[in-house]
């Protein structure tokens, strides 16, 4: 949605952000929950993403910025929340673990090989079903929907009109977009979430 429509909308929207580029994984191992903090270049994006919605908001800033608990969110949130500080008048930052990416349980760490040898079928088994399939000691897309619509509801009791920005990962981004779009869970693959991307979701 263009952000003069924003503008102009009645009462609220939601602003969607992912963090930050991470360290780099060239392996591309699972990393879920683990907390890793934001890369140099994830700083650099955010900063840049801070100073164009900070311009292109500037009449009507975020009423609130809330994020995952985890690092690479929490220092997204730091750093959007003072591009915001001289047109929000202090906008309240808060952080919530109901925003917090899928744990992965025993695959976080570990590449697609190392899964594959250590639990066969296991990656396809998910394939088949991404929202139900959940890894030992993880979480399955149905469980996390569920946290992420309460956390959302949440904040939207407390702040019930203005544009709710929210910092989290793409597995929550996507689940929250799918919810937003009646889509069905499998299509969160379908949902790109690229490092410091931003979705509007309006009415919400």
């Amino acid at each position: 949605m263009a952000v003069r429509e924003i503008r102009n909308a009645a009462t609220r929207a939601l602003l969607l952000i992912r963090h930050g580029a991470l360290p780099p994984n060239p392996e591309r191992r699972f990393i879920g929950a683990q907390d890793i903090p934001l890369s140099g270049t994830g700083r650099a994006q955010i900063r840049a993403l801070g100073q164009e919605l900070a311009a292109e908001l500037r009449d009507r800033p975020p009423t609130a910025i809330i994020s995952s608990d985890l690092a690479r969110c929490r220092e997204t949130a730091d750093i959007l929340t003072k591009a915001f500080a001289p047109v929000a008048g202090g906008a309240s930052s808060h952080a919530d673990a109901g925003f917090r990416e899928i744990s992965l349980g025993v695959w976080q760490g570990r590449t697609v090989e190392e899964i594959e040898k250590s639990f066969p079928g296991q990656y396809a088994q998910r394939g088949r079903d991404m929202a139900g399939f959940c890894p030992a000691g993880g979480e399955n897309f149905i469980t996390v929907r569920q946290r992420a619509l309460a956390a959302m509801e949440r904040w939207r009791t407390r702040y019930p009109e203005g544009i709710l920005l929210i910092v989290a990962h793409a597995g929550i981004n996507a689940v929250l977009i799918a919810q937003y779009l009646s889509l069905p869970m499998t299509d969160l693959v379908r949902i790109p979430q690229p490092y410091a991307c931003r979705t509007w979701l309006n009415d919400v």
